[in-house]
């Protein structure tokens, strides 16, 4: 089955960093990441779906809910859609770790598998954790994704670590969209801004959206958010060139639809948030 599990490892030139990507035909809306980074910085940015990690060996940081995270050698990082972080290595052995990208849709499906009876957007009570059960699930699933083994047992595996999740790490009843949560005239620009990021849309046009003016709505956009609008509509298009790039499009495309002023804009955003280029990227899309 290694034929199924389709990699590519992507150096970046003139660095030390070393990134691979991998997917497993049958388990679709998940992909794998694997990377050692030791120059490279990640810029503050979400993603649209989870990222469940282990952290193997050297030390990382990363800021996520105004608190600087230690990635240490057996830790576990869960960031949920929409959780603004950053990342960086801290140790000159860099920071090594493995990431289970879970699209909402699969863990919505696993949920349901594992009879969850709470909100399909759930989110984590801590975005890093010491959970020496986790971390052999994750990194059971991990080595079983990358070796040549059934559908059933990277199913099963992968259950095992949601379970977990379940049992240990998510906040029950609580929804990543609860209202209470975000100001009304806030949700309205955030919702419009996810439909129409490829639109070149002006402040004082957002502001009358939300009824507010446009120095209150930057101040209460980021507080509720965690980004002011400007930074969350280029993480927006970011996330939507991801999937565009995932379909299939050609990247000169993919910036003009998702919404960049030109590739070259594309490619030094794509890359602060992700760590590579849409054209590596691309690379393992095609593959």
């Amino acid at each position: 089955m290694k034929d199924e599990n389709r990699m590519l490892s992507l150096r970046e030139m003139k660095t030390g960093d070393v990134v691979r990507y991998s997917r497993c035909v049958g388990l679709k809306g998940l992909e794998v990441m694997s990377a050692r980074w030791l120059e490279h910085s990640f810029a503050p940015h979400m993603h649209d779906f989870y990222a469940v990690s282990l952290n193997y060996g050297g030390r990382g940081a990363f800021d996520c809910r105004s608190e600087l995270r230690d990635a240490a050698p057996g830790t576990c990082s869960l960031i949920a859609p929409g959780e603004v972080h950053t990342g960086h290595a801290t140790s000159g052995e860099g920071w090594i770790y493995r990431n289970l990208y879970i699209e909402t849709s699969l863990m919505a499906a696993l949920l349901k598998s594992l009879d969850w009876q709470g909100p399909l957007d759930v989110e984590f009570i801590f975005p890093l954790v010491r959970d020496t059960i986790l971390a052999a699930r994750l990194a059971h699933v991990f080595a079983s994704l990358t070796e040549s083994n059934s559908l059933l047992q990277n199913e099963s595996l992968l259950l095992s670590v949601v379970a977990r999740l379940i049992t240990d790490h998510f906040v029950s009843g609580r929804a990543l969209s609860d209202a209470g949560r975000e100001h009304a005239a806030v949700r309205r620009v955030k919702d419009w801004l996810d439909a129409n990021s490829e639109q070149n849309v002006s402040i004082y046009s957002l502001a009358g959206l939300a009824a507010l003016s446009p120095y209150y709505l930057v101040r209460a956009f980021h507080r509720h958010v965690g980004v002011p609008p400007h930074k969350y509509q280029t993480i927006v298009r970011i996330n939507r060139a991801r999937k565009l790039l995932n379909s299939g499009a050609a990247i000169s495309e993919v910036a003009y639809r998702a919404g960049f002023c030109d590739q070259s804009h594309l490619n030094r955003c794509f890359k602060r948030a992700l760590g590579v280029t849409p054209g590596a990227y691309a690379a393992i899309c095609a593959s």
